[in-house]
């Protein structure tokens, strides 16, 4: 009775009842796949909730920022480590389930007309999502964070012209690390990046709800899910206990990023076999496997860092983000898509796809060549150059591979819906032996 009176009394002065019954009916995709960008809401709100708490116990300045960290790593008091190593988790499994979430996306094709800008929003989350993650490893102020940070500053002071005045502007000062530098990461962090991918994420879900969701069914008449109560609504809610209870599970067995091991940051001292997040280890093998060779533009001199650190992220970046219209130039095809692909129903984008998970599998391995060379008894110079070639062939040698085998399995399923192989089914009969049934098609 409460309930219905209050609702009634809000649809009065609001008229919510209407759109309320349209959100409650509309049918949602039950497929497996499209629980990932659930995934990654959840990990965001899990974010956000632990965020809100290791706020009231950091100190955002050079001098306080390691021992407030440290300080969490009281196992005395386990609830801060608990939190902290469960905002840790979800920020690495928040990037992850971004990443896979558009894998699918593309690899299916769900990108296409009407769904170009979604596309570009997640893309551009995963790149926001991305950036927030570093700020917040950077944060702590440790000997791994430190490394970091100063590498990002010499490929902020590698931009041409404008270099030097950024790094100056961030650090607050022409002296690293800045007085600023805290402060203004910690802004960044807590404030902006977190509101802005929150924007993003609302506008992302407005568009789902506006348009027609897609589906793998081959009949765009028939939309082809659940309504979203009760059935969605009950499904969704064990996919937030599900990510709760294995970032629970991170934390409690699995420690990440021990500050305590590396100590506080030393300008004058890199720890050996620094490794950052996998999220930006591309950058970091990219870094590692560029030519160190400075070149001169109209009298101003380029650093070498300028080309694998800012120009090669860049262009994966804008290909990746316009890839809507860029297959749709390809294509010529311009038609409304509802119904999904099937991964190697277009080989040709498969090809593309595997070339760039092969540069970025790459590139993050090539984030840890010290490690590999001493492990497997390696020269460096030599891996280095066999990353080198293997960054130049490797993704034409694996588009290859992905294409003749996309191709395949396209025509085996052409050729079996094509001509239907016949099946012979034994059924056991009342006396215990075996009759055979009429073939059917497959």
């Amino acid at each position: 009775m409460i309930v219905r009176g209050t609702v009634r009394w809000v649809d009065e002065r609001l008229g919510t009842n209407a759109p309320l019954r349209h959100l409650l009916a509309k049918i949602y995709p039950d497929h497996w796949s499209f629980y990932l960008g659930e995934f990654a809401l959840y990990f965001f709100m899990t974010l956000v909730g632990t965020g809100v708490w290791l706020t009231f116990a950091y100190d955002p300045s050079a001098q306080g920022a390691y021992p407030a960290v440290l300080a969490l790593t009281d196992r005395a008091h386990p609830i801060g480590y608990v939190i902290r190593q469960v905002h840790h988790w979800a920020a690495v499994c928040f990037v992850a389930a971004i990443l896979v979430h558009l894998g699918r996306i593309f690899f299916t094709g769900a990108f296409r007309r009407p769904r170009e800008i979604n596309w570009m929003i997640g893309f551009t989350m995963l790149a926001l999502a991305s950036f927030t993650g570093f700020t917040g490893y950077s944060l702590p102020n440790d000997l791994l964070s430190g490394t970091g940070l100063r590498i990002s500053e010499s490929i902020a002071l590698s931009l041409p012209l404008i270099g030097r005045w950024a790094a100056s502007v961030f650090n607050g000062g022409d002296s690293y690390p800045g007085p600023q530098l805290f402060a203004h990461l910690y802004t960044l962090h807590v404030y902006y990046l977190p509101v802005i991918l929150g924007a993003l994420i609302g506008l992302h879900l407005t568009i789902l709800i506006l348009q027609k969701h897609t589906q793998f069914e081959r009949d765009p008449a028939n939309v082809v899910g659940r309504r979203f109560w009760p059935d969605y609504a009950l499904r969704t809610l064990a996919v937030f206990g599900a990510t709760l209870a294995g970032l629970a599970l991170l934390a409690t067995l699995v420690e990440i990023n021990p500050v305590e091991a590396f100590g506080p940051y030393q300008p004058w001292i890199a720890a050996n076999g620094s490794v950052p997040d996998w999220y930006t280890a591309f950058l970091e093998g990219a870094l590692r496997l560029g030519p160190a060779t400075e070149i001169h533009i109209f009298g101003h001199p380029i650093p070498p860092v300028f080309w694998p650190g800012v120009v090669l992220p860049a262009i994966a970046f804008v290909i990746l983000f316009l890839w809507p219209f860029i297959e749709k130039r390809l294509t010529r095809d311009d038609a409304t898509h509802d119904v999904l692909d099937a991964p190697t129903q277009v080989p040709w984008r498969m090809a593309v796809g595997a070339a760039f998970i092969f540069e970025g599998l790459l590139l993050t391995l090539a984030a840890a060549d010290d490690q590999t060379a001493y492990t497997l008894h390696l020269r460096l110079e030599t891996l280095v150059w066999a990353y080198r070639i293997l960054f130049l062939i490797g993704p034409l040698i694996v588009g290859a591979i992905a294409f003749a085998i996309a191709r395949e399995r396209r025509s085996r399923i052409e050729e079996s819906t094509r001509y239907p192989s016949e099946v012979t089914t034994l059924v056991r009969n009342a006396e215990g032996g075996f009759d055979e049934e009429e073939p059917q098609p497959a």
